[in-house]
């Protein structure tokens, strides 16, 4: 049985968005596609929109894709040192 919020079932395939607290409080409650976030707002008559990003920007490697970069370098210089 789905989860009913005004007349919305939450079960069937709603997209990601704000609406109405599913618990009755006075705010709206952001639902990712699956399931309740923990995002709040105040009621608003906006369009439904997803939040804001609020992740930063990746800037440079990773340590895996360090690894990599070291690997894929030292396989360059077995493959050229054993095929001369």
């Amino acid at each position: 049985m789905g989860l009913f919020v005004g007349r919305i079932n939450m079960d069937v395939n709603v997209p990601s968005g704000w609406y109405q607290d599913p618990d009755g409080f006075d705010c709206d409650r952001f639902w990712d596609g699956t399931s309740w976030t923990e995002q709040t707002r105040p009621r608003s008559i906006l369009l439904n929109r997803a939040p804001p990003n609020t992740k930063a920007p990746k800037v440079g490697l990773d340590s895996n894709e360090k690894a990599l970069l070291v690997g894929i370098g030292i396989l360059i210089i077995l493959v050229a040192l054993f095929s001369v």
